[in-house]
């Protein structure tokens, strides 16, 4: 009875506390008012890993099936037995290790296609990975090493899926017959080593695999709106821009919710340069400029919101941030860009001096396909 008390039930009268044990029963309500994340546990299995790669290797591992829900993979790379202290790393090592990451659902729907360097891009900016200035820059992680003289390293870099903490967009994988599929193009060694080291190192490249544990009590509850996917694209825009000239520039990809646009400015010889528009930067949907600023101001904002420096090169427009000006997993999508197929996105200004001319922009797109329509409506409950 409500009224009754023992020494197992708290007495808020009499300023006594609950002793009553800890059971596994579910919460009270039905299934769909709790939260996931409150009836599921977080896992981690060690996923396929393979030595003694080649640098220019495909690789296409078989990933496990998990029991639950995929949150992402941990991608580490490690290069070892180089030897001599000649090696220089190039420009973008050792991210660059990977040309090309795709992952694609069992369907072979693409989920993530982005470069290693892109990858990194995505750590940096997503707002998927970490949390403001700490565990979303790879080369702060204490397993990091840089390239050395010898040609060895360490990288990890997180392939994300779920676009927040409650589990939504994480991916079911609980048929070991039916499972997501990995494919990892390394690049040659003559892209990651400027100067190459005496002996070239092999690689050691593991997946592992962070997941949401189908809930004991409730299996049949799954994350949010199951079905949603955060995806991620990597594209070149088809328009060359020429120096200090005026330029729109017609950005490859829209059709659904933009959560994140990542833009880097490469010159022609592909290193990454700043010569983006310096007092006219603006971003047009449809003909309408919806924000123009100085550069100055832009990247002023990404360091507000993501508490990294800046690589060359690199512009980040984030919607991310109805919940606090810093970009995380906090969000309720609120602000999202929404676009169709028919949407023309531009970046547009007076580009700066570009000695190695026509340069190109590439633009790594973070979206959002909602299985029930609407991004915000899972949290409605």
């Amino acid at each position: 009875m409500a009224g009754s008390q023992t020494l197992q039930l708290a007495n808020p009268a009499a300023g006594t506390v609950s002793r009553a044990p800890q059971t596994t029963a579910a919460p009270q309500g039905a299934a769909s008012d709790v939260p996931f994340s409150r009836l599921s546990r977080e896992g981690q299995i060690l996923g396929p890993s393979q030595a003694g790669t080649a640098f220019g290797s495909l690789w296409t591992p078989t990933l496990k099936a998990v029991g639950g829900y995929l949150k992402a993979l941990t991608l580490t790379l490690t290069a070892t037995g180089g030897t001599g202290g000649v090696g220089v790393a190039a420009a973008d090592a050792p991210y660059n290790t990977i040309q090309n990451l795709f992952l694609r659902d069992p369907y072979g729907q693409p989920i993530v296609q982005a470069s290693g360097y892109g990858l990194y891009l995505i750590n940096l900016y997503s707002g998927q990975v970490g949390m403001l200035g700490f565990g979303n820059n790879p080369a702060t992680l204490p397993s990091f090493s840089a390239v050395a003289a010898t040609g060895n390293f360490t990288l990890q870099l997180y392939v994300p899926l779920q676009l927040d903490s409650s589990g939504y967009c994480s991916l079911p994988s609980q048929n070991a017959a039916s499972q997501p599929q990995l494919q990892i193009q390394l690049n040659p060694s003559t892209s990651v080593y400027s100067t190459a080291p005496t002996t070239v190192p092999t690689l050691t490249l593991a997946a592992d695999e962070p997941y949401w544990m189908a809930p004991v009590d409730n299996p049949q509850v799954g994350p949010p709106d199951v079905g949603s996917s955060a995806q991620w694209s990597e594209a070149r825009a088809a328009a060359g821009i020429a120096s200090a000239a005026y330029q729109r520039v017609v950005l490859p990809r829209v059709g659904t919710f933009i959560h994140t646009l990542i833009l880097t400015l490469r010159d022609s010889t592909g290193a990454r340069i700043d010569a983006w528009p310096a007092s006219d930067l603006s971003l047009w949907v449809d003909g309408v400029p919806i924000v123009m600023e100085t550069f100055a101001e832009r990247i002023n904002l990404m360091y507000a919101q993501f508490g990294v420096t800046r690589p060359t090169g690199v512009l980040v427009y984030s919607w991310r941030d109805a919940v606090q000006s810093a970009v995380s997993s906090a969000d309720t999508y609120d602000k999202l860009l929404p676009t169709t197929p028919a949407t023309t996105l531009e970046i547009a200004g007076t580009f700066g001096t570009i000695g190695s001319a026509p340069a190109s922009i590439t633009a790594l797109t973070g979206e959002l396909f909602p299985s029930g329509g609407i991004p915000y409506t899972h949290l409605a409950s």
